[in-house]
Order: structure tokens, then sequence, then C-alpha cells
């Protein structure tokens, strides 16, 4: 039951808007063990970020499985951050790799 879910908040939280097949492909890679719940995911980039998540995006780049959140922080700016859906891990924008 926790199974489903889990696979329903992530059916959920991606987007209205989202390709069918990317939100077919992240369900696929959890069902895989290949990503991380979303739920943890996001758990985390609201305890670093606060303010509100106001959309998500599941990409696949080079082989990556990213999530991608766009948040409104509490002084009104968006802010845009990618994690690794398999780890959980916050990856740095270009800017920040420099």
């Amino acid at each position: 039951m926790r199974k489903i879910a889990v696979l329903l908040l992530i059916c959920l939280a991606l987007p209205a808007h989202a390709d069918s097949d990317d939100q077919n492909r992240a369900r696929e890679a959890y069902e895989h063990h290949q990503i991380l719940p979303l739920a943890k995911i996001l758990s985390s980039v609201r305890k670093t970020y606060g303010g509100n998540v106001v959309r998500i995006e599941y990409e696949e780049k080079n082989g990556r499985r990213l999530y991608e959140f766009e948040i409104v922080d509490d002084g009104g700016r968006v802010i845009e951050v990618q994690y690794d859906a398999a780890t959980g891990k916050r990856i740095p924008d270009e800017k920040e790799q420099d």
C-alpha cells in the first residue's frame, strides 16, 4: 500500500503540463529502484530552501535522472535547482562549478 501511495505522490507532484512520457519514465524508474521517492528529495529541498515549490520536472540528461525544482523563496525570488533523482544530492549549477 505504501508503494502505491509513493507512486501516486510522484504522479501528482509532477506538473500537470508535463509530458506523460516523463511521468511514465519517473514511475518506471522508481519501480525499478533507480530513483529515490520524490517525497524524500522534496523534503530535503524544502528544508534547504524554504519558500514554495511551484514546479517539479523529471528529466533524463546524459544518462542521469534528475528532478528540477522551481522555488519561490520568502523574498519572492525564483530559484531553480536540480537534484540527482538516484542519489538525492543537489547538482551545482554552472555558475557554482566555475
